[in-house]
């Protein structure tokens, strides 16, 4: 199926919206977030070029083919999904930087740029990313920020003590809380929903507290067949709810990943 192109004429003003791009190494998602309940939000899922050279280069491709991403807009924040990552205390992050973070963690950064995010009071994620497509991100955007897509997730501590799985295509992000305490947080890479279940199971039964209650996000078949494998071999998950500070924005709100909905729900 061709994808819609996000044409310059689609929104009049976009200096008086906001855009938050999720990216990996197969697509990016971009929610469009207007100044008023009247507009309605727009997201697109632009899937990358597989025979790209390299993901600098895929990325490069899918913006220029949609003139809307280099708008001037009000913000536009950018959420890298990787698996090189560290979270850290916040009193951790004051007094080493994201390389020094990193590289105590094991994770190789040649030839990557080091970030660090600051999700909330208590933690920071530090993380890295091609130095390529840093330099892309940063000379494209205007005034963007650069975040890891774990952090929404975790930027305000759910008041209920359960694990939270996002089943996205080809990967499950999964975070567990105790009554406002982050206990764990990481992505796994998924082929199908067995390996979403197998790790959601692993995390539950690693965790300090047992017997934690499930809730499952996602808009995916993957995610429907999780939840259904959920129910027969750990327990029935709770599927999580659209927020209804977004639900007022119009249908494109039912088809956000995870990492988008806490983003834009919880005002980063």
């Amino acid at each position: 199926m061709e994808q819609e192109i996000l044409s310059k004429d689609m929104i009049p003003q976009p200096e008086l919206w906001r855009c938050v791009i999720e990216m990996d190494e197969s697509r990016l998602d971009v929610a469009l977030f207007p100044p008023v309940e009247t507009e309605r939000l727009i997201h697109r899922t632009i899937l990358l070029n597989p025979d790209a050279p390299s993901l600098d280069k895929a990325v490069q491709e899918a913006v220029y083919a949609n003139p809307l991403l280099l708008s001037d807009f009000a913000r536009i924040d950018v959420l890298i999904t990787t698996t090189d990552f560290s979270i850290v205390p916040a009193e951790t992050a004051q007094y080493a930087d994201a390389a020094q973070i990193l590289t105590a963690a094991f994770i190789d950064t040649e030839g990557k740029t080091a970030e660090m995010c600051a999700p909330s009071p208590n933690c920071s994620i530090a993380f890295a990313i091609d130095s390529s497509l840093a330099g892309f991100i940063r000379r494209t955007f205007f005034n963007v920020r650069i975040a890891h897509s774990l952090a929404p997730l975790i930027a305000y501590p759910a008041e209920e003590t359960a694990i939270f799985a996002a089943v996205e295509r080809g990967k499950v992000l999964i975070t567990a809380f105790d009554t406002g305490n982050l206990l764990f947080a990481n992505i796994f890479s998924c082929a199908c929903a067995e390996d979403a279940t197998y790790f959601i199971s692993a995390v539950s039964k690693n965790l300090p507290v047992e017997n934690l209650p499930v809730v499952l996000a996602g808009n995916s078949e993957e995610a429907d067949l999780t939840e259904e494998y959920l129910t027969k071999y750990i327990c029935a998950p709770k599927r999580s709810t659209l927020p209804h500070t977004l639900a007022r924005f119009g249908k494109d709100t039912t088809t956000l990943t995870q990492p988008l909905t806490a983003f834009l729900s919880c005002g980063l």
